[in-house]
């Protein structure tokens, strides 16, 4: 296989398609399968003079067929025709002609004497094998400089949250640590919501400004240091609330509850933490448990999701009333106290909460780490 690279407009690679020489559907390929949004942000990555991955192109004789980059010549076909806008719905026709046509270059690596099997192998190994880039690495290049992605940046390299080890280096390596701290900022910003969805306009929101990211950074870092409190108390990674659900949910309970005093958010971490070994799907023995540890692992980022497993920390943390037993109004407390064979008698009093002491609750589960 021999294979060399050139430098081509839009323009051209237009031309050559409309001219019927170019077969974007060679049979190793699939067909027209991206979304609408992911058109739109390959059109405006275009317009923000951002350079695309190189164009494979198979030349046969006149003709040329598609190795790689099908999709994103099939945008490029339908925008410059008016399919579709851009993503501040602009058309074609509003577009600045001379750069997207002519001025824009890609990069076009066309291969030369090869058999079909070999096209057909380098097709699978190019999308077998290659190291695509995954969502955080997308935003981080698309929304850099940002006030967002700085603020976003800044707490990912802070020593407190960092500290807390909720990531493996290969995790970091492609910038996990970054999406889940996008996806905490909007927690504190606008309340628990969907995870995608609302992150992404969050991103596209160019009117989020300094001063507000400054505002955010307070709200952010004032519950980021509680956490780091807690951390310090027992390790965060020895529990199950260092992964992303569960520490979602700790966060959202803290945020939720801002007016909490240390000594009780210290003691409730030390239930959660006492009670984590038990939290399982397979639980079938306390179905609040069961249910908690279903909501972290099924659509665990959906809205309901994420809000059922706050009520169980509220139900279970925020608890006043004094008989859960008898009066079986609070059926997760309920059920956590039948599990754990525990008494009304063995809930203490907590500022304004009836909580399960530790004591107690070690000696039940044999977990002595308090």
């Amino acid at each position: 296989m021999n294979f060399s690279f050139e430098e081509w407009t839009l323009k051209k690679l237009i031309e050559i398609y409309d001219s019927k020489k170019l077969n974007l559907n060679p049979p190793y390929q699939r067909g027209d399968i991206w979304t609408l949004p992911a058109k739109k942000k390959l059109i405006d990555s275009i317009k923000l003079d951002y350079p695309l991955p190189a164009f494979f192109l198979y030349l046969d004789g006149n003709n040329y067929e598609m190795v790689d980059g099908q999709q994103r010549t099939r945008t490029i076909l339908g925008y410059s025709k008016g399919l579709f806008p851009d993503l501040n719905k602009i058309k074609i026709d509003k577009t600045d002609q001379s750069f997207f046509f002519e001025k824009y270059k890609i990069s076009i690596c066309l291969i030369k004497e090869a058999k079909a099997q070999e096209i057909e192998d380098f097709y699978y190994r190019v999308n077998k094998f290659g190291t695509k880039l995954n969502r955080p690495e997308i935003i981080k290049s698309q929304y850099a400089n940002t006030n967002l992605q700085n603020l976003v940046e800044k707490i990912a390299d802070s020593s407190n949250f960092d500290s807390l080890n909720l990531f493996t280096d290969k995790n970091l390596d492609r910038l996990n640590d970054l999406d889940f701290v996008a996806e905490l900022l909007t927690l504190t910003r606008f309340g628990i919501t969907e995870r995608k969805f609302t992150v992404d306009k969050f991103y596209e929101d160019k009117d989020f400004n300094v001063a507000e990211a400054e505002d955010l950074e307070k709200r952010f870092n004032k519950i980021l240091s509680i956490i780091h409190l807690l951390n310090q108390l027992y390790p965060i990674k020895n529990t199950r609330y260092k992964q992303r659900a569960d520490f979602y949910t700790l966060f959202s309970f803290l945020s939720c509850h801002p007016d909490l005093n240390q000594e009780s958010i210290e003691h409730f971490y030390k239930i959660l933490v006492l009670i984590g070994d038990d939290i399982s799907p397979s639980q079938e023995k306390c179905f609040a448990l069961q249910e908690y540890a279903i909501n972290c692992v099924s659509l665990s980022h959906t809205e309901k999701a994420r809000k059922m497993r706050l009520n169980f920390f509220e139900q279970l943390l925020l608890n006043q009333d004094p008989t859960p037993l008898i009066s079986e109004r609070n059926l997760i407390l309920m059920d956590i106290m039948i599990f754990y064979h525990l008494l009304d008698s063995d809930l203490e009093n907590h500022g304004l909460y009836k909580v399960i002491g530790i004591s107690k609750l070690q000696n039940v589960t044999g977990r002595n780490i308090f």
